[in-house]
């Protein structure tokens, strides 16, 4: 399930100018990309999802703790859901959202509908299942 933050204008901008200029000097729409989040989410017109954020804050090196105390989940529609509190709630936030991620990642390695495996797939499937045999003498 994806995670959206709406930060705080003057926290993002601190945090957007602090990443820009650690990662030396880049354009919004390069960092924009390199943390998977929009220009509009930068500027603070749009949430941002909680990894976005997460990556955001490692660039800036912030605390991202005091940046999410400071935040609000809110909806697929923008509206303010709820404040985000400290200690086990903050804990609760991160780990539903890097569940969420894990599982997106998983579900995107998996085969489509119809997708065939190519003979070198299968070959490695079959030397996988044969040395995963074990025989009783």
């Amino acid at each position: 399930m994806a995670i959206l933050v709406r930060v705080p204008p003057e926290i993002l901008e601190h945090l957007v100018s602090t990443a820009i200029q650690k990662q030396g000097r880049i354009y919004r729409g390069e960092l924009a990309k390199l943390i998977g989040a929009s220009k509009e989410s930068l500027d603070g017109k749009t949430s941002l999802y909680l990894i976005s954020l997460m990556k955001l804050c490692g660039l800036a090196e912030a605390d991202m703790a005091k940046v999410l105390k400071k935040s609000k989940i809110v909806n697929q529609r923008g509206a303010v859901t709820r404040d985000i509190s400290g200690g086990e709630e903050l804990k609760g936030v991160i780990d539903d959202a890097l569940e969420g991620f894990q599982t997106l990642i998983s579900e995107s390695f998996k085969p489509a509908r119809g997708e065939t495996l190519s003979p070198q797939e299968v070959m490695m499937k079959r030397k996988v299942a044969g040395e995963n045999r074990t025989t009783i003498d």
